[in-house]
């Protein structure tokens, strides 16, 4: 008999790279929808939501990656073959481009310009493990013509 604990843990690893991107996917809405509102705006609300977006955004997105590599490491160590590979070679590049935020806020404030380069530096080390991801994904699927284009891009 397995408790319940152990019914949750098993939920969610089945489902935790689901959630993740679902959860990158609406911290850029908030982002593309409010980032540029967040100057204008006097409510506390938009204000907080923008900020929580934005200081999460990017760790979401690592993690994500992080898990997708993960998965592929445990996958080619045990030799099984995952159904779910393609899909995960076709998320990849969504997660770059969720890695390189939207247009509406570029900064949260100007002290966030000054440390561009640390930013850049992250932005190369969370791109090599897309590349290692997208790597390790490829096979023989038809979704790598569409997410080659989209992972360029």
């Amino acid at each position: 008999m397995s408790t319940f604990s152990e019914i949750v843990i098993e939920v969610w690893n089945g489902w935790e790279i689901r959630v993740l991107l679902l959860l990158s996917l609406s911290l850029q809405v908030i982002l593309t929808a409010f980032g540029s509102q967040r100057k204008y705006s006097t409510s506390i609300w938009i204000r907080f939501f923008v900020w929580l977006a934005y200081m999460s955004a990017d760790s979401v997105a690592t993690l994500a990656l992080g898990i997708l590599a993960r998965n592929l490491a445990s996958d080619s160590v045990k030799g099984n073959s995952n159904p779910n590979m393609s899909l995960q070679l076709f998320w990849t590049p969504f997660l770059i481009l969720h890695l390189g935020g939207p247009d509406t806020i570029t900064a949260l404030s100007l002290e966030d310009n000054e440390l561009w380069l640390r930013h850049f530096l992250g932005l190369l080390v969370q791109i090599v493990i897309a590349l290692y991801v997208f790597v390790k994904s490829w096979g023989d699927t038809h979704l790598k013509l569409i997410a080659l284009p989209v992972f360029i891009a």
